[in-house]
């Protein structure tokens, strides 16, 4: 099966994943290129529909930025994905725009894939935007299920937060978002270290050029067993991975 190479998937910051960041991504566009590059994101074909509309990352007010993933036989790209390089001066990975500018708005002809798992590749897309310092280091962090989410909740007690966003069990912390988009990790254990804040996403290290990643996304963390503790669950998963109780 010929796989499509994804552009244009970002980091959400109520999910937070490896995704790039289009906010350091922004950087100068000739005039000329910028409009044969959104002529060409234009004349995609559609591929797949989806029932909720895509929205801007840069919180610019624009929340209607289409449906449907588009797609010219090789890549595959939001239909949104022209708004970031007209209105938010978003690069794109030279390969493809190298590409584009080669065929302009007339969309080579390519036989339509079928949809189904597997074909989307974000192998490529990942590696430039870790290369482009565009990734943030989540490295370990996992997005917690619902079971998850009530035992961190109860662990938590008191402690004021809007969400939680992400859980890593190596070191039983939490990542939470605690208003005005400000975030905080807690370590969920006697004697922790004392909580880490930050004015927002824009202050999260960023993930090293060339850094690995184990998978294209984050994989759900594994699930405490029914009415086991946090303490419980994080102790399982340190005899998991074979690692020691974390030290102060």
């Amino acid at each position: 099966m010929k796989r499509l190479e994804v552009l244009g998937w970002w980091f959400n910051e109520e999910a937070p994943t490896g995704l790039p960041r289009p906010h350091l991504l922004v950087g100068a566009w000739a005039a000329d290129e910028r409009a044969a590059v959104a002529a060409y994101l234009r004349a995609g074909k559609e591929l797949v529909r989806f029932p909720e509309p895509s929205f801007c990352r840069f919180a610019c007010g624009e929340t209607e930025m289409g449906h449907a993933d588009l797609t010219d036989g090789r890549y595959v790209w939001p239909e949104g994905l022209v708004h970031y390089i007209e209105r938010h001066d978003v690069q794109l990975p030279e390969q493809f725009v190298t590409h584009a500018l080669a065929h302009g708005a007339a969309m080579p002809a390519f036989a339509m894939p079928k949809a189904k798992f597997g074909l989307y590749d974000t192998a490529p897309w990942l590696a430039w935007g870790r290369t482009r310092g565009a990734c943030l280091d989540l490295d370990g962090w996992e997005i917690p299920t619902l079971d998850v989410l009530d035992r961190i909740a109860a662990d938590l007690g008191a402690v004021p937060h809007e969400a939680i966003l992400a859980c890593r069990g190596a070191t039983r912390e939490v990542l939470l978002a605690v208003g005005g988009g400000a975030l905080e990790v807690h370590q969920l254990r006697a004697g922790g270290h004392a909580p880490q804040r930050f004015a927002g996403w824009h202050e999260w290290p960023v993930a090293g050029v060339g850094a690995k990643r184990s998978s294209d996304a984050p994989k759900p963390p594994d699930r405490p067993g029914k009415g086991a503790t946090m303490d419980a669950f994080f102790a399982q998963l340190r005899k998991k991975h074979g690692l020691d109780e974390p030290t102060v």
